[in-house]
């Protein structure tokens, strides 16, 4: 898989409040080390005749496009759920800090944890925020956010773009069996409507939408 990045807004919040939204910029910088379906679990859905060692189907090249075009589909900032499935490392790219206590919110749960917080000074000099400094909030399921520690306060940076950079672990673990059941489930049955509806552009044929996808997805939709 390819770096992935994109462009979004963060509310900087206190408890119960929001406060100023603000762009930032989202890069991937260490994708996932797995696929969030394994490819036996994938064909035995798909009740495909294997044979060979390991024991693939004739169209597993297929399989794996659609598999892939799924999980693009559900994971990371392009995705439907506005979720990290399998393990990856982002980085967020803000104009500023936000003032005072405000938090910073985090996009794409569950967090794992937050490695750096880094920033341009006043002076231009490329600062890594004592840890000390902050609390990470995380919510699990739900976004987290960054808070000054107790009695602190963000520090002022220069006015240049991309000034503060949050660069954090997300995802609901290393292997496919972290990634909750109803995801994998929604997952198994879209892969399977692309494998077996592949001809779907001829005239006589039109695919229904899979309520039973949307009843399985719908609890892990993010709302921004």
């Amino acid at each position: 898989m390819s770096n992935v990045s994109g462009f979004a807004q963060v509310a900087f919040e206190r408890p119960f409040f929001v406060g100023a939204v603000m762009d930032y910029s989202l890069v991937r910088t260490a994708d996932p080390a797995a696929d969030f379906m394994e490819d036996a679990r994938v064909y035995e859905h798909l009740r495909v005749p294997l044979s060979g060692s390991p024991a693939a189907p004739e169209d597993k090249d297929l399989i794996a496009i659609y598999r892939d075009g799924v999980q693009s589909h559900l994971d990371g900032i392009d995705g439907i759920l506005g979720r990290a499935l399998i393990t990856q490392t982002w980085q967020m790219k803000l104009p500023r800090f936000p003032q005072r206590s405000c938090a910073i919110r985090l996009p794409l749960p569950p967090l794992q944890t937050v490695s750096a917080i880094e920033y341009i000074d006043d002076d231009g000099d490329e600062i890594t925020l004592d840890s000390g400094l902050y609390q990470v909030v995380n919510r699990g399921k739900y976004p987290s956010h960054i808070v000054p520690a107790y009695s602190q306060t963000w520090p002022s940076t220069r006015d240049v773009p991309d000034a503060v950079t949050v660069t954090f672990v997300a995802g609901y673990g290393n292997a496919a069996d972290d990634v909750p059941a109803a995801i994998r489930n929604a997952g198994l049955l879209l892969i399977a409507d692309l494998y077996e509806h592949r001809e779907a552009q001829s005239v006589d044929f039109e695919i229904h939408q899979n309520k039973t996808v949307d009843w399985l997805l719908s609890p892990f939709r993010q709302v921004f």
